[in-house]
């Protein structure tokens, strides 16, 4: 597995330079480009194609790679003009994954209620399918988060199952559902195949402490090649020290 840094709340308001430039002095491997919340990086769906190269630039002068680009379009509208819409976008973004050689792109699903769970699950399927066949053809991943409504595995699977495409997976956002008993098992068995990329939270809190290691030594026991993103939302005075506390603690989890 491999570590990296995602930009929610704690790079919200870096410049991409300040976050390759981070990201590589604490550790990480890699940098997840969170989109949709015009934070300034400058990676967002409808960056004019002129600016690519030199946002790609970057990258490439220095040791990091980009992980992800995590768009937060979602699928959950029930009107089809807005989420063709929300797959127009996403197209863009996983031309602009393409250009710059990445080949992960993170979408949303988002949340439904007790009427609506059977229509929005259709509404995902159907276009993660569209969605997976454009990517497949650059050889990308498209993978649900399991976030809002999709954090119950439940739903989630009926997603995977529903779309069946070997290019679209899961980002695992470190909500232990059936893990009440105290073990992973329940949740992992389940949807551990199917896992791109992992998220975590603040995996020092001592209610999930032993869960995030459990999962730790799951990804280590099966080969886990994708990357572990840290989503710690930290915006103290010393990012610099917690993100490098984080990759010491991501070591020890799975030693």
């Amino acid at each position: 597995m491999k570590w990296a840094l995602n930009t929610y709340r704690t790079c919200q308001d870096w410049e991409l330079g300040r976050i390759l430039e981070v990201a590589e002095s604490t550790g990480y491997a890699g940098v997840e480009l969170l989109m949709d919340f015009e934070q300034k990086h400058g990676f967002e769906w409808n960056t004019p194609e002129e600016q690519w190269q030199g946002l790609k630039d970057q990258v490439d002068a220095s040791s990091i790679v980009i992980s992800s680009l995590t768009s937060c379009q979602n699928f959950h509208n029930a009107d089809l003009d807005a989420r063709s819409e929300s797959v127009r976008r996403v197209k863009r973004v996983i031309d602009m994954t393409a250009f710059m050689g990445c080949d992960h792109v993170r979408v949303l699903g988002d949340r439904f209620d007790d009427e609506t769970r059977e229509a929005v699950t259709g509404y995902v399927v159907e276009a993660l399918k569209e969605l997976g066949d454009y990517a497949g053809l650059k050889g990308i991943t498209v993978s649900i988060e399991m976030h809002g409504s999709f954090t119950d595995p439940d739903p989630a699977m009926a997603v995977i199952e529903g779309v069946c495409k070997s290019n679209v997976g899961f980002v695992f956002n470190s909500q232990f559902r059936d893990c009440e008993g105290g073990s992973i098992d329940p949740l992992f068995s389940r949807i551990g195949p199917h896992l791109t990329a992992v998220h975590t939270h603040q995996a020092e809190n001592p209610e999930t402490f032993d869960l995030y290691r459990q999962m730790f030594q799951w990804l280590k026991a099966n080969n886990f090649t994708g990357y572990v993103s840290n989503e710690c939302a930290y915006t103290g005075s010393d990012p610099e020290k917690i993100l490098a506390l984080y990759i010491a603690l991501f070591k020890a989890f799975s030693a």
